[in-house]
Parts: C-alpha cells; sequence; structure tokens
C-alpha cells in the first residue's frame, strides 16, 4: 500500500493557521461572503459587494505605504485614476482582453508611482500628505482640459472621460466571483510582503527613519519600491472600478477618494490589512443602508468622529480580541 505523501511545510502552515481562532474566522467570513449569490442573486445586492471588494484593494493599497512604510499619501487617487484610465482605454478602443489591460493599467500606476516617489522624496509627513494631494489636483485638472482632449485626442478625454467600457461578464455572479478572488489574492500578496524581509525593512523605516538609514537601509530605495507596490494595487482597484461602472471620468484623481481610502483605513486599522476590508464592508454597507436618510458626507463625519473617540487603533483589533474572549469563554478555557 502506498504511503500517503507528506504536507509539504507552506501546507502545515496553513493548517496551522486555519486552526487559530483569527484564520478559522477569516475562514467562515471568506466562506460566507463567497455563498452570497447563494443566497441573492440580485444585481443590486451584488454589486454593492462587487463595488466593496474594488474598495478594500484600493484601502489596503493606501493602508500598505501608510501603515508598513510611514508615508502618509493624500493623492493616492492618482494610482486609482491611471490604471482605470488605461484599463479603460485599452478594453474600449483596442479590444484588449480585460486581464490584459488590467495588469497593464495596474503596471502604469507602477510608473506613475516610481515617478511621485522621486518627486515627494524630500517631503515628510504633512508636506508629504499635502504635496501628493497638490500633485493629484493638478493631474485632475490635466485630464478635465477640453483644449488637451482636443489637441491630443488621446487618453485626455476632457471631463467626460471614456465610456462604455466593457464589463468582464454579463454575469453579475461572474463578475461578483472574479472580484472577489482578485480582492482575496491581492491582499493575501500585500500581507505576505509586509511579514517578509522587505516587509521588516519597511517597518523600521516607518518607526525610526533615521535609525534605519544609520544602520544602512536605503531609505531612499525602499521608499520607492513601497510606493510601487502600493500604486500597483490601486491600479489594480482602478481598473476594476472602471469595469465595475463601464466608465471612467477625470475626477477618479480627486482628493476625495483618497480620504475614502483613509477613513476605510482608520475604522478597520491602521497597519493592518485586513482592517481595510473590514473598513470597506462597514464604510459601504452603512453608506447603502442610511444614503436615503442621511448625506454620504454626513455619516463618513460621523463614523470617523466615533472612531477616533473611541477605537483610535480601529476596529478589527478590539472587535478580535472581544471575540476571542467570548469564544474562550463558550469553550471554557
Amino acid at each position: 500500500m502506498a504511503k500517503l505523501k507528506e504536507p509539504t511545510y507552506y501546507t502545515r502552515r496553513l493548517i496551522s493557521w486555519v486552526r487559530t481562532f483569527k484564520g478559522g474566522l477569516t475562514l467562515i467570513c471568506l466562506i460566507g461572503l463567497l455563498a452570497l449569490p447563494l443566497l441573492t442573486q440580485n444585481p443590486y445586492y451584488l454589486g454593492i459587494f462587487v463595488t466593496i471588494t474594488v474598495f478594500a484593494i484600493f484601502a489596503s493599497s493606501w493602508n500598505f505605504l501608510a501603515g508598513f512604510v510611514g508615508q502618509v499619501s493624500f493623492g493616492h487617487a492618482i494610482f486609482l485614476g491611471m490604471g482605470g484610465y488605461i484599463t479603460a482605454y485599452l478594453i474600449r478602443f483596442y479590444d484588449v482582453s480585460w486581464q490584459i489591460s488590467l495588469i497593464l493599467g495596474a503596471l502604469t500606476s507602477v510608473v506613475v508611482a516610481f515617478i511621485i516617489g522621486i518627486i515627494t522624496l524630500r517631503l515628510k509627513g504633512p508636506y508629504l500628505a499635502l504635496g501628493t494631494m497638490a500633485l493629484s489636483t493638478f493631474i485632475m485638472a490635466v485630464f478635465m482640459n477640453e483644449k488637451l482632449a482636443i489637441a491630443t485626442n488621446w487618453i485626455f478625454f476632457g471631463t467626460p472621460g471614456i465610456d462604455r467600457v466593457p464589463p468582464i461578464s454579463t454575469d453579475v455572479v461572474e463578475i461578483f466571483y472574479v472580484y472577489t478572488f482578485i480582492m482575496v489574492v491581492s491582499m493575501l500578496i500585500m500581507i505576505y510582503i509586509s511579514k517578509s524581509n522587505i516587509g521588516t525593512i519597511f517597518k523600521s523605516i516607518r518607526d525610526d527613519e533615521t535609525g534605519a538609514e544609520a544602520s544602512g537601509i536605503n531609505i531612499t530605495k525602499y521608499k520607492v519600491i513601497a510606493f510601487m507596490i502600493s500604486g500597483f494595487f490601486a491600479g489594480i482597484a482602478g481598473g476594476l472600478l472602471a469595469m465595475r461602472f463601464r466608465s471612467v471620468t477625470p475626477m477618479l484623481f480627486q482628493p476625495l477618494y483618497s480620504f475614502y481610502a483613509i477613513i476605510m483605513t482608520t475604522i478597520g486599522g491602521l497597519a493592518t490589512i485586513g482592517g481595510s476590508a473590514l473598513g470597506s464592508f462597514i464604510f459601504f454597507g452603512l453608506n447603502a443602508i442610511l444614503i436615503d436618510v442621511f448625506d454620504p458626507v454626513f455619516i463618513f463625519s460621523i463614523i470617523l468622529i466615533l472612531i477616533i473617540r473611541f477605537a483610535d487603533m480601529g476596529l478589527l483589533r478590539p472587535a478580535l480580541e472581544r471575540l476571542k474572549d467570548l469564544w474562550d469563554v463558550l469553550l471554557g478555557r
């Protein structure tokens, strides 16, 4: 009788992680999300969750840059917009497959992130935040310029932007599963990077930039790399958003989208990729429920005030601690 193969190192780690409270809870949440189409196939409700997956990626990309590297950007929408425009342009006018268009859009965001990383290299703290916001506003103005749109007739389509962008599918359930898969993979990659050797370097720069430089770390190089990684995933979110709403406009570059990412990260918790996803679900969940009663800006302001007052470290960690205490009580530990 043939012997069963011994599980690999990574398989053993996965099994060990699933057996932990946090791993088991994550698996249950993921299964619950994947089972959603079994409960409803209403395009409206599934569409809300599709939008949530997009902004979970976007918020996680911002959280990666600010939470793990300490580089707070108010212009993160630049990468969202570039990814969206390039993806929409390739699909709409050159009939390129959505997969290739999405990757090329994200890579364009990487190039833009590299340039912005170089430009803002000497800026720190509030100056970095304001500098990136100024760049975001400038790029939005460039894409809205009607004269430039007429002169170039390429990418710059003025205020209307690009419309009639084909979705990835006409089946809303298929769209839901594809977007959920991309969200999970994107977040797993960011988590893996944050726990790798380069992630340790990022965190050392965040905690003590002067000390990291004194220890021989090339902080210039790693800051730019962090911008590029963050820009890639923000570009992925931008491309997915373009296909989700079947259009892109210069308003994608507005700082408001960057603030969305900041609010979602604040809700979930800084330096927790999973917290960004939780923040996205709470953010858009409450928005969908209360939008007919209150103005969205009012809702987001109240949420932010409450989080800062009662959970300055975000909701994910305290929620997990409370759930774990309850779990231990139920198990009699």
